[in-house]
């Protein structure tokens, strides 16, 4: 059964009362789902999550062969450590009998819905699927699932997302990871990043909004 913990002050003591799923608090601003129905509070889309075996936690998506895990949930800086399970076609399982050997791509890679987004403290791998081999010196390590697929990691290009990783003849994808900070990750640690998941952050609650100034007084005439 779920165990409710002490209200404390701060994070965690408003809307909600704080629930202990596994090792993994959950508190405002994120309310669990029970029965398809939030267990209390008006708890935004991307807040709802689900407790399964009172012990996992996972945000609540639409996918059927992807879950995102929360492992752990930082509410002093808002963030949340994510790790995408994929149930029905794993990704870099060589002894799949079903859709073969599979990197990640753009149709198969989570995407958070609002307000939760990437956070800044992620570093980026990015999978290729070539028709041929690509050039020498691209910094590209073969996957597992060969079939000219690659990975290499990012090197923090301010264009990254205008398409400067493009190689001729390969579909990329680029998938967040953790990494260790202030330290590059290497490209052929592709599969432990990736299980290891990312970093999602959310926006700070709005500012409230100044008093109305005192009316001013009337003049007698």
């Amino acid at each position: 059964m779920i165990q409710p913990v002490a209200a404390a002050p701060g994070p965690g003591g408003e809307h909600c009362p704080p629930v202990l799923c596994g090792n993994v608090t959950v508190s405002f601003p994120f309310g669990l789902i029970l029965d398809n129905q939030t267990s209390c509070g008006d708890i935004g889309i991307g807040f709802k999550v689900h407790c399964y075996n009172n012990s996992s936690l996972y945000l609540e998506y639409s996918q059927s062969d992807i879950s995102l895990q929360i492992l752990s949930i930082f509410y002093d800086n808002r963030s949340l450590h994510i790790a995408p399970r994929r149930y029905w076609h794993p990704y870099f399982n060589t002894s799949s009998s079903s859709g073969g050997c599979r990197i990640p791509t753009a149709d198969t890679i989570p995407v958070l819905a609002p307000p939760l987004s990437n956070s800044p403290a992620n570093q980026n791998l990015i999978f290729y699927n070539c028709t041929k081999p690509p050039p020498q010196g691209a910094g590209l390590v073969e996957t597992v699932c060969h079939n000219n697929t690659y990975v290499r990691a990012a090197d923090g290009r301010s264009d990254e997302s205008a398409g400067s990783y493009l190689l001729e003849g390969c579909n990329f994808t680029m998938v967040p990871v953790l990494g260790v900070s202030g330290k590059k990750v290497n490209a052929s640690d592709y599969e432990q990043l990736v299980r290891d998941g990312f970093l999602a952050t959310w926006p700070p609650p709005p500012l409230p909004l100044p008093p109305l100034p005192p009316p001013l007084p009337v003049m007698s005439s």
